[in-house]
């Protein structure tokens, strides 16, 4: 393994971006040292800012070791003011990878979530919204849905993923499997670092298994979701990443990393689905290539 293997980018202006020092003077933020990534927060919120660059970092080292590849970013911090200073996605709280290298976090999570959790507690059984209130608490606007911030939370681990994959110039030639790869590796990480965190996402995932009628075809997946339903799609993936997981570990994620890598200028036609999940089958853990052909079911379906 040389340097270019551990560290780089497949973007050099972003590459370019991430080598110009941070302006702290200029920023009006306040700078949490000693991680390994540059970390800086709204003034008033580094408390919170702490406990999710600590999960930032639980993400950064597990994930460096597994893929050997060590993806480069600033964690951002932010309050309400600061948001618009920095985000490149105008909803406040909604995490996301900016051009300029940074990781944009809100220092509350996006209000989608509480009606997330609304609509969930809506439309499933009471002792069903019982048990996950149980686990996750009361959401705070919706007194009688969960409280989904811990999960929201907890997504980071997700936005690592791709900022890593990305990065590392991996390729997934349908837009759903980057998905499915961030959220197995949301799963590893928290199995292997934070398994109250885990039990959260697991709970909610299954619970979500009730109102798969309410799923949109992943034809669809691209497109414009209401939050309920990228929800309901992102947590049907979460299942398949648990069960791999569950049987096989980190391993499979770890292959998948190297293959999307090995196949980064690989054509795939459109038709290929069926290819994709034989490969995925033989390459990765058979149900990611079984998820890849219901995929390819569900397009059938919807075409």
């Amino acid at each position: 393994m040389n340097a270019d293997d551990l560290f780089g980018s497949a973007d050099p202006a972003l590459a370019k971006a991430l080598a110009t020092p941070f302006g702290w003077p200029q920023s009006g933020l306040e700078p949490l040292p000693w991680f390994p990534f540059t970390v800086a927060s709204s003034r008033g919120q580094v408390h919170v800012a702490a406990r999710i660059a600590q999960r930032t970092e639980r993400a950064y080292w597990y994930l460096r070791k597994l893929f050997h590849f060590a993806p480069r970013f600033r964690l951002l911090v932010l309050d309400r003011a600061d948001w618009p200073s920095y985000a490149e996605v105008a909803t406040y709280g909604m995490s996301h990878f900016t051009a300029a290298g940074n990781l944009v976090v809100g220092c509350e999570i996006a209000d989608a979530w509480h009606d997330i959790g609304r609509e969930i507690a809506r439309r499933l059984p009471a002792a069903t919204v019982a048990a996950l209130i149980n686990v996750h608490g009361a959401d705070p606007v919706h007194a009688h849905a969960p409280d989904l911030s811990g999960v929201a939370e907890r997504l980071v681990a997700h936005e690592l993923a791709r900022i890593a994959a990305d990065e590392a110039g991996a390729h997934f030639p349908r837009h759903w499997m980057k998905h499915a790869f961030a959220n197995y590796a949301l799963v590893a990480v928290l199995g292997e670092t934070d398994p109250a965190g885990l039990h959260r996402l697991g709970t909610l995932a299954e619970a979500a298994r009730e109102l798969d009628s309410h799923r949109p075809h992943v034809v669809k997946f691209g497109a414009k979701l209401t939050p309920f339903e990228a929800a309901l799609v992102q947590l049907a993936l979460t299942r398949t990443a648990y069960a791999v997981y569950a049987a096989k570990e980190d391993a499979p994620l770890a292959r998948w990393f190297s293959l999307a890598r090995r196949h980064a200028t690989t054509p795939i036609t459109p038709d290929a689905d069926r290819e994709l999940g034989r490969m995925l089958s033989r390459e990765v853990h058979p149900a990611i290539g079984a998820l890849a052909a219901s995929m390819h079911d569900d397009i059938a379906q919807a075409a």
